[in-house]
């Protein structure tokens, strides 16, 4: 871990440094941080898997959520369960969390070794999240309350985002509520034989009848992209 009593490294006074302009603090122990950023394929093999970020990702992830929703909750105080649930996942959705992570310049920062399509394009994404971990367990959870909330003031206009929805999926949950259908989203993996790295395929259903279908690089996003073009068929149904 770092230290307080030792000198720190050219390397480490500069990462202190970019990391006072990204949080808008100073760290207290560089160890998190550098945990953070460090993807999996920078750790080999033989060494210890748990040294990259994908635990502190994990912690980052429940506490953005639980964050985000506080900052929901007081903000829109009339909204319901449903709408509140929307808002967050507009909010931490991997696509947005990639471009904040871009605009910080955090892949910049990062530890890694892969080229791989698939991985580079959620890794900043992924590493913001490790970062709010790292960021509790530096400085507990009112920094990253702090950290946060000046993320969404800076990147959203509150206003307006309950008219920017973009998560399809949600939209079409509510919709197969309020209509009182049958739903079912299937998404399984699939490896094409014109392709190395697999991929996800949903496949969605209404009232037992085949409607659209989305293909993406993860679960996530083959169920939003089908979720898309469900809404779609949908709306020219009922015109």
């Amino acid at each position: 871990m770092f230290s307080f009593f030792g000198k720190k490294s050219e390397s480490d006074k500069l990462l202190q440094k970019k990391l006072i302009q990204i949080l808008g603090f100073k760290p207290r122990d560089l160890f998190y941080y550098k945990q953070a950023l460090r993807h999996a394929s920078a750790v080999g093999k033989n060494n210890n898997r748990n040294s990259n970020n994908e635990r502190l990702e994990f912690v980052g992830d429940a506490i953005m959520n639980a964050i985000i929703s506080d900052i929901l909750f007081v903000y829109f105080p009339k909204a319901d369960e449903g709408k509140l649930s929307i808002l967050r996942s507009t909010i931490v959705n991997r696509k947005t969390l990639n471009k904040i992570a871009s605009d910080l310049d955090i892949p910049g920062l990062m530890e890694y070794r892969t080229s791989t399509q698939n991985v580079m394009k959620n890794m900043g994404g992924n590493s913001f999240e490790a970062i709010v971990g790292a960021i509790f367990y530096d400085r507990g959870y009112s920094y990253c309350g702090k950290f946060l909330k000046s993320i969404v003031d800076k990147h959203f206009d509150l206003s307006n985002l309950i008219t920017q929805n973009t998560d399809y999926k949600s939209r079409l949950l509510q919709h197969i509520q309020k209509c009182k259908l049958d739903l079912l989203i299937d998404t399984f993996e699939n490896v094409e034989l014109n392709e190395k790295n697999q991929h996800f395929i949903c496949e969605i259903c209404i009232n037992s009848q085949y409607v659209a279908s989305g293909k993406g690089w993860s679960k996530k996003e083959a169920e939003q992209i089908a979720s898309k073009n469900a809404l779609k068929k949908i709306k020219c149904n009922s015109k």
